[in-house]
């Protein structure tokens, strides 16, 4: 069954604000919405024209368990808060994201966010973790889970907190043991070195998260790093340090207070075996449209110009490289769909996604974080693919799983739809 509730005509973009009493006014504003949605169904494939030049894939995924292409390096790109009306719907706002990267890789209209706010969409995307109410209020406090939290069979965990214990793996996780190699860069991480680190950047445990809003000089936001909320990355300062680094420039500098010895993306591009076989990037909050108007930098009153900014520097840089050329896989995507002003219809969901043990409904207001919409570009899919095959972030992470032959976390395992031959349109 495909998801209901698909967003409303585009609303006025709002800038973020306190977000303690956005989760009150939500959960006020609507019962739970029902919205489900199965690769597995009955749904009769077929397929239409699309627009000239485009391919439009069947509204019903194959199978990923087997015939995967020999992709060995993925991207992932996310921004902030935006819905599929405000960004892929309105090419005026956003050319460069919503026309022409489309018209050179796979559109997914139909992919969501799975949870409101922020954070809990990060910790989904490398563990498979259903949202809870300390990270759908976007950690504050960098606090541990309680000592009584336990890890079902299902992979959840029971409790609220933000950083997870050891006991709940990332893909990050079994990308080490399995001797290959990932990082997740990090816009603005450590330009003020006493409000992060530059490598590794995040609040002490137990205290209160001073990068929730951005400061002259420096957009980064813990709440938007996922991999320093598990303690099986940060309790490890070697992995982390070498791993969580900053974005740096485009030609490869770093914040003066870096160590030495680590490199951005921009220098790892620059061969196959430099680049790691995941890489995920998080730009600042005036680059990923989470801020309109800029603080930390000179910006657009456009977060969607912004975007189209960062896009159009470094998607190039990404293509262009000798490993994306090779084996490549570029998603780009946002967070949620964004909720200033509760519309219920942004907190719709797909794909079989669970509430977990903590929080009944993902989306606050609703079982997911709404339509959000994505593009994939690769050496493995032709220019102009369309699919409306529903797809969230567990069936991003299940496609990476599969990629690199991982067992599938949380509920990576139980999502029905991984990226298949309606996105993967071409041989390489």
């Amino acid at each position: 069954m495909a998801p209901t509730g698909d967003p409303t005509p585009r609303r006025p973009r709002h800038r973020r604000h306190g977000r303690s009493s956005l989760v009150t006014t939500l959960v006020g504003a609507v019962a739970v919405l029902t919205a489900a949605c199965s690769s597995g169904s009955t749904t009769t494939s077929t397929t239409a024209a699309g627009p000239t030049g485009s391919t439009t894939a069947s509204t019903t995924p194959s199978s990923t368990a087997s015939g995967l292409p020999a992709i060995h390096h993925v991207f992932v790109i996310v921004l902030e808060n935006e819905g599929y009306a405000n960004t892929f719907g309105d090419p005026s706002a956003d050319p460069y994201l919503a026309s022409t990267l489309p018209s050179s890789g796979a559109l997914l209209s139909d992919y969501y966010g799975i949870g409101h706010n922020s954070n809990d969409n990060y910790i989904a995307l490398i563990s498979g973790q259903a949202p809870n109410p300390s990270n759908q209020a976007d950690c504050p406090v960098f606090a541990d889970f309680p000592g009584t939290a336990t890890v079902a069979a299902d992979g959840q965990i029971s409790g609220s907190g933000c950083v997870f214990p050891s006991a709940v793996p990332t893909v990050a996780n079994q990308l080490t043991d399995a001797h290959l190699t990932w990082k997740g860069y990090m816009e603005d991480m450590g330009n003020i070195p006493t409000r992060e680190s530059a490598v590794c950047g995040h609040p002490a445990v137990g205290s209160p998260d001073h990068t929730e809003g951005a400061v002259a000089g420096d957009g980064y936001a813990t709440r938007h790093n996922p991999f320093v909320y598990f303690h099986s990355i940060i309790d490890n300062a070697t992995l982390c340090d070498s791993h969580v680094v900053p974005l740096g420039s485009t030609s490869g500098s770093l914040p003066a207070s870096a160590p030495q010895g680590v490199t951005g993306l921009a220098t790892d591009l620059k061969s196959v075996s430099t680049t790691p076989n995941f890489s995920f990037i998080t730009p600042n909050l005036c680059s990923d449209g989470h801020d309109a108007p800029c603080v930390n930098q000179p910006g657009s009153p456009s977060g969607p110009t912004n975007v189209d900014t960062f896009l159009q520097t470094w998607v190039p840089k990404i293509t262009g490289s000798p490993a994306f050329k090779k084996d490549g896989l570029l998603e780009i995507t946002f967070d949620e769909a964004d909720v200033d002003g509760g519309n219920p219809a942004n907190a719709t969901a797909c794909c079989n996604e669970i509430p977990g043990p903590a929080a009944a409904n993902p989306g606050i207001a609703g079982p997911g974080g709404g339509r959000t919409g994505a593009v994939l570009l690769s050496p493995f899919i032709k220019a102009g693919t369309r699919t409306a095959v529903p797809y969230n972030h567990f069936s991003t992470l299940a496609t990476v799983e599969g990629l690199f032959g991982l067992t599938k976390l949380g509920q990576a395992k139980t999502v029905t739809s991984t990226f298949g031959k309606d996105v993967f349109t071409k041989s390489g």
